[in-house]
């Protein structure tokens, strides 16, 4: 009782913020939020990985390229590019006079393709125990091999490796084994291949280890990105100041960007009410509170790419009957058309949970053809593109399934466990709302209950088999559907079809399915590549792997930003970047922010035409 008053009590403050006129925010200055608990370790981009690093590091350091807020990849620290006739080699050209900075504004250098040369060095010699090498083994050549060699002790030169700088203005990237690689561009977009200066590198102290102070602080790293790091001080406030010397300044609107710590949410909606943040997201009450206060500020945000799908395991530990019923696909099928996927969607979106919904196992949006198409409405994908929760169908599963497992020797209900994390409320009640879901089918037919786990032995507690059912989706790494679909192959890292007993959500082995994936991957031709792999998502629908059930966003929030002007990134870091977003002295409206999206989609159409 005590947190829906909270709540209610939140909402009642933003909507009179949201109409107190007293209330002004600074178009100039935007004032974002982290949570605590949620700090940054380390500004070296060629080591980490974390969001939270690399959401400081997307607003200091630039690549190659770049996404824009139409989802395309346009020149960023290069001014051109080009590609053999089979994608095999990939040749970048970079902008005159690009500068680095230090953390006191001075110029240090200028940027050079060696920086991008070193910054694969660094991230290749096991000496820096980098967690981006991955980025660079499978898809560069001689990658792997001058690796392997160093973490050998043998004494190779990196010029086996397939990166080369042409001259201070050029660098060329050669791909693993002559393999053409279409979507390479998008791979950049992560910071694996972002650049970083020789002299200055090298120059800094070492670490205990041996590895250099690199990235310890704002003075230890340097600036060609759109701001620079006044202050940062963890756990308490960040402050980023414009970079005069940048090369773009002019799609850079602000001057200053603040980033204050908060608890929680609610206490960033209460910093919204007093001007003290430029937009607060919302929770499920919060937003539900001001829906039904009429709110007219009230903004739900656009869908992320990644999918939330329930993987199930026919290998669990506990019971065999679980292991017969997954592997027989009249029983997926009967959950896959039998779970009321906007009953459990409220949770995430309780005013229009339809709006989220997933259809497939990579997420709407996440690439689209070239003539702008989204890749799930190609090929035998689109049939799928719509809700398939259908009890009649279910039933029809239903009834073959308990024909065939009991043939089987199979008895019923069939007992699921679904994993939760001990002591998460939310994912529990998620937990409550997937078994009223399942068990809809009949109790006497399938059960399912929640199986808590703690996070240190969540790992342990997959690879032993307790779980029957585990929420999760695979955020991609570049924008090419290979990336997602590779996650699930049989070896792939979420399903491990090859090692039963490993830490993977499910363990399908399914050869007709890799077969398909390196078909798939051979096809340079966008659209048919994109078809072949569209495919492959209807396959999986087809035999019931995976249940999508939503996809990330379309939650909802207030804001004083035009949210279509901020970069719209399916991979990458380039979700991270202030650059370009525009925001407003006031807060926006519903109207508002539709008629964005309508100049947003007009400007997005005519793109794609002018490309075609």
């Amino acid at each position: 009782m005590k947190k829906i008053a909270i709540g209610m009590l939140a909402a009642s403050l933003l909507l009179c913020a949201c109409g107190n006129r007293e209330v002004s925010y600074d178009p100039k200055v935007y004032k974002e939020y982290a949570l605590t608990g949620s700090d940054f370790e380390t500004l070296n981009y060629l080591y980490s990985y974390s969001s939270a690093d690399l959401g400081i590091v997307a607003n200091i350091v630039d690549g190659l390229v770049e996404a824009d807020e139409y989802g395309n990849l346009v020149p960023s620290l290069a001014k051109s590019w080009e590609h053999n006739e089979d994608y095999s080699v990939w040749t970048f050209t970079l902008r005159d006079d690009l500068k680095w900075l230090d953390s006191s504004k001075q110029v240090y250098a200028e940027v050079t393709a060696d920086d991008f040369v070193f910054a694969a060095e660094y991230v290749l010699d096991p000496a820096n125990v980098s967690l981006n090498v991955n980025s660079y083994l499978p898809i560069i050549d001689g990658a792997q091999a001058y690796y392997d060699a160093k973490v050998a002790g043998e004494a190779v030169d990196f010029s086996m490796v397939g990166i080369r700088a042409l001259d201070e203005k050029t660098i060329q990237y050669t791909m693993k084994d002559g393999k053409g690689v279409p979507y390479f561009p998008s791979v950049l977009t992560y910071t694996a291949f972002y650049p970083a200066n020789r002299a200055y590198v090298e120059s800094l102290d070492k670490n205990d280890d041996g590895t250099p102070k690199f990235g310890l602080d704002k003075d230890h790293v340097l600036y060609c990105g759109a701001f620079i790091i006044d202050e940062l001080t963890r756990g308490s406030i960040r402050v980023f100041s414009k970079n005069e010397q940048y090369w773009d300044q002019e799609n850079v609107h602000f001057d200053t960007v603040e980033v204050q710590y908060y608890k929680d949410k609610e206490s960033v909606y209460e910093a919204f009410t007093r001007g003290e943040a430029s937009y607060a997201p919302l929770v499920s009450s919060q937003a539900k509170n001001l829906y039904d206060q009429g709110s007219e500020n009230l903004i739900q945000t656009e869908l992320q790419f990644t999918s939330y799908v329930l993987f199930m395991n026919n290998h669990v530990s506990y019971d065999e009957n679980v292991n017969l019923a997954l592997s027989n696909e009249n029983f997926r099928r009967s959950l896959f058309y039998g779970i009321d996927r906007d009953l459990i969607n409220e949770l995430e979106n309780p005013i229009n949970p339809e709006s989220i919904e997933a259809f497939s196992f990579s997420a709407r949006g996440f690439v689209t053809a070239p003539d702008g198409t989204d890749y799930l409405d190609l090929g035998n994908s689109k049939q799928f593109q719509t809700s398939q929760f259908d009890l009649a169908k279910a039933e029809q599963f239903k009834q073959l399934a308990v024909e065939e497992l009991s043939a089987q020797g199979v008895t019923f209900p069939i007992d699921l466990t679904f994993a939760v994390v001990a002591g998460d409320e939310t994912a529990a009640t998620r937990g409550r709302l997937i078994q009223e879901a399942i068990e809809a089918l009949g109790t006497d037919y399938v059960t399912c209950r929640n199986q808590e786990y703690m996070q240190s032995t969540y790992a342990q507690d997959r690879a032993e088999g307790k779980f029957a059912l585990v929420l999760g989706g695979w955020t991609a790494d570049y924008a090419d559907p290979i990336n997602n679909l590779t996650s699930v192959s049989s070896d792939g890292t979420m399903n491990q079809g090859l090692e039963i007993g490993t830490v993977g959500m499910s363990h399908w082995n399914y050869p007709e399915m890799d077969a398909m994936l390196q078909e798939a991957d051979r096809i340079t031709d966008l659209e048919e590549r994109y078809t072949a792999f569209a495919n492959i998502e209807a396959w999986l629908n087809e035999h019931a792997y995976y249940i999508p059930i939503y996809q990330k966003g379309g939650t909802y929030e207030v804001t004083t930003v035009n949210n279509y002007t901020k970069k719209r990134a399916s991979a990458g870091i380039d979700q991270f970047k202030w650059k370009g977003i525009v925001a407003y002295d006031h807060v926006i409206t519903v109207d508002e922010n539709a008629a964005f999206k309508e100049t947003w989609e007009a400007n997005r159409h005519t793109f794609i035409m002018d490309e075609q």
